[in-house]
């Protein structure tokens, strides 16, 4: 029977959970609870948990810790750039070759990893040691995450589940999962309780204060800082032996003699201070005093060995330390602050984490709220995993209520971890406010910002971190009618409880015409529609002309229609490389469309072919002045022609259309040599498409031209424009 478990995919370590009838925690192959959060190679072979862990001695470039800090980051995040560039941290970090321009990773063995495949790689050792110990296939999973990750990293969560053959049927927060599994034993029925989770992991500092009552899990707001964890402590603890070593031996600077080492050295040496001080730091927890020592590796200026032998007191980590805990602190107080609970209302601080059993952390907690308050979990490393556990029993096939007992689980209410603000042209208009409740649905209509405007950007961004705005996700919505300026679009925005957004839009005035707009999750959608929001704004560069435009626009929206036509967890990467394939070949088209002709004389060629071409259409007024407009130009007043130049380029910049309806006779021309069949459909279609014109029947003539376009661009559309332009330019050009 296929069994569904709980994982707390951490930054350091990663635990596995199952309940049935009873709430175990499952080993791993090795026998330990606890399976290291590392990726390594050795051999060509991806190696995961404390074998990985073990060659950061060896061969720390190619081993991957705290993979975590960097799901769903951007490569100029300062904390990433801060990774890149702490000595803590030796493996490569870097932009993704061919991903979007902020998207990260690892370099691993010489080969380019996502953070994501690097999670899969642990998700997949948790799987199969589950395996193993259920004797059973495991299909799904209750995935914790911290409570501020956004959409970004929830989405590079479920990718990497994805990878490792695991269906997410939950993502929880971290903190949420503790309070479940607090809930279920302590709290007896009809029991009502509001609790504070401190979880303070290895890599990640989350908070969340949610109310209690008959397996009713309702969050109040969360908060925490996914930059502050165990990983900042072992760091600062190692900033206070290196000091000491550096006044017990005289050095002013010891890092000179580290770089100065053979490699291998100084990989060694650095792998036994990073285990040296995790060391100390656990002795620290029970002990007033900690040696370090390491021996035979580092060697001073003249290669004479220095054995490192210091004593780290719990007074000097604790100075050391104190500023890390401070902020957790300050981040209770601004979270309180934020859903706007005093701290009597608090009934528990539940303390959860690896770094929670440092005893300064209850220490300090206790001196600011009090001692009755603060309570430490059975299993502090542990109880977050048992929570997902239990929700994945909840939301598995095998649960059944039983009859006349207590529900663990009734339901869980969600809240907004972040502000969200939709991206306009002149600022931000925020949308959601943090700490609403989830699910949550809005209404938002905005104005376009240009005439006969085909293409609307959606972009969602969040205030990710010290009120940094960051692009969470995006997607486009076309406009089929030729609209003035200023015409209203409504969005509908929805917001579930995984924090996932899905957006509708539609005009004002045709409310049915309703539309769903698929958004970036990932690497390959979102490199493709941020190539699309790059070249539409270049392309509206003051280096292109109307008819470039239209003729980018065109294809653009049709590749948008047919992104919007398809569900966003169907298309596969493939398909997402062609569009963005596309959108490059419709730009070079467009690019390559002026023929080096200036735009000026373009507008007196577009005049003529208007004129000459389908005077009906653009009327008896536009018509005579089109006219007048080019009798000025061939006059000799240097002043009149500019003027009129200009005044004509904006009278036909509006019939563009027509012009690109024009290059369907160009087209078949070309056409007549190689597919005399192709030729004669093209002037038909051109035909219809201006009967259809004629009749008023607009929207008819423009679903027909749009498909007359894809038979045109089989005839090496690069030329077509140019070789218009030749038709008629010689006319033209001598009088001008």
């Amino acid at each position: 029977m296929k069994k569904s478990i709980g994982i707390d995919l951490g930054t350091t370590n990663s635990v596995v959970a199952f309940k049935d009838t009873s709430l175990k925690i499952l080993r791993n192959k090795e026998n330990e609870e606890l399976t290291r959060s590392c990726v390594g190679i050795r051999n060509n072979d991806i190696l995961v948990g404390r074998t990985a862990y073990q060659l950061i001695e060896r061969d720390p470039v190619n081993t991957i810790v705290s993979v975590k800090r960097l799901m769903g980051g951007a490569i100029n995040d300062e904390m990433v750039q801060d990774m890149i560039l702490s000595p803590y941290y030796k493996y490569g970090i870097k932009a993704l070759q061919g991903g979007t321009d902020d998207s990260v990773a690892v370099i691993l063995g010489g080969k380019e990893y996502t953070p994501e495949q690097i999670s899969a790689e642990i998700l997949k050792k948790l799987k199969s040691d589950a395996e193993e110990r259920l004797d059973c296939e495991v299909t799904d999973a209750v995935i914790t995450v911290p409570a501020y990750f956004t959409e970004k990293q929830k989405n590079a969560t479920k990718v990497a589940a994805n990878l490792a053959g695991l269906k997410v049927k939950k993502l929880l927060a971290e903190p949420t999962a503790a309070a479940i599994a607090y809930g279920v034993d302590n709290m007896r029925p009809g029991e009502t309780k509001t609790v504070l989770i401190y979880d303070f992991g290895g890599g990640t500092f989350d908070l969340s204060i949610l109310n209690i009552a008959d397996g009713q899990y309702i969050e109040a707001g969360t908060g925490g800082d996914r930059w502050l964890g165990g990983d900042d402590i072992d760091r600062k603890l190692q900033e206070i032996i290196i000091d000491k070593v550096k006044e017990q031996n005289g050095i002013s600077d010891l890092q000179i003699l580290i770089d100065r080492l053979p490699v291998r050295k100084k990989y060694l040496f650095e792998g036994q201070m990073k285990l040296k001080s995790k060391e100390a730091k656990i002795q620290l927890s029970s002990s007033r005093n900690a040696p370090v020592i390491i021996d035979g590796i580092l060697e001073d200026e003249n290669g004479d060995i220095i054995d490192i032998d210091v004593n780290i007191t719990r007074e000097e980590f604790e100075a050391g330390i104190s500023p890390l805990i401070e902020r957790s602190i300050d981040l209770i107080d601004e979270l309180l602050k934020e859903v706007g609970y005093d701290m009597n209302i608090i009934d528990n601080i539940l303390l959860v984490g690896g770094t929670s059993c440092i005893p300064m952390v209850k220490r300090r907690l206790i001196e600011k709220f009090g001692t009755g308050k603060v309570k430490m979990s059975e299993n502090p490393m542990l109880v977050v995993a048992e929570g997902a556990a239990i929700l994945a029993h909840h939301l598995g096939q095998e649960y059944e209520k039983l009859e006349n007992t207590q529900p663990v689980i009734a339901g869980i209410s969600y809240s907004t971890n972040h502000n969200y603000f939709i991206e306009l042209k002149e600022g931000f208009d925020r949308i959601i406010e943090k700490q609403m409740p989830l699910p949550l649905n809005i209404i938002r209509s905005y104005k376009t910002t240009m005439d006969k405007q085909k293409i609307v950007k959606v972009s969602i961004q969040a205030d990710v971190e010290y009120g940094k705005k960051e692009t969470q996700t995006m997607g486009f919505f076309t406009i089929d009618d030729d609209l003035p300026l200023g015409s209203e679009v409504v969005f509908d925005i929805a917001l579930g409880i995984d924090e996932i957004f899905e957006v509708k839009a539609c005009l004002k005035n045709n409310p049915s015409g309703k539309k769903s707009i698929v958004l970036g999750r990932g690497n390959k959608d979102s490199k493709a529609l941020e190539f699309i929001s790059v070249s539409l704004e270049k392309i509206l560069g003051k280096d292109y002309s109307e008819i470039q435009r239209a003729s980018f626009f065109t294809a653009v929206q049709k590749e948008i229609e047919r992104i919007n036509g398809m569900q966003i967890g169907r298309i596969a990467p493939e398909r997402w490389e062609q569009i963005s394939s596309n959108i490059f070949s419709a730009f070079e088209q467009a690019e390559k469309a002026a023929d080096e002709v200036d735009e000026k004389k373009l507008a007196v060629l577009f005049a003529q072919i208007l004129l000459s071409e389908y005077r009906d259409l653009v009327g008896m007024e536009n018509s005579r002045t089109m006219q007048k407009l080019l009798d000025e130009i061939y006059e000799n007043d240097p002043l009149k022609k500019i003027h009129a130049t200009h005044k004509l380029k904006k009278l036909t910049d509006e019939f563009s259309i027509l012009i690109l309806l024009f290059t369907l006779k160009i087209a078949s021309e070309h056409a007549a040599k190689t597919d005399p069949d192709d030729a004669d459909k093209l002037l038909q279609m051109h035909d219809r498409i201006v009967r259809y014109f004629r009749q008023g029947r607009g929207r008819d003539g423009e679903d027909l031209l749009n498909e007359a376009l894809d038979l045109r661009d089989k005839y090496d559309y690069n030329d077509i424009i140019t070789r218009s332009i030749h038709v008629s330019k010689k006319v033209i050009y001598d009088r001008y």
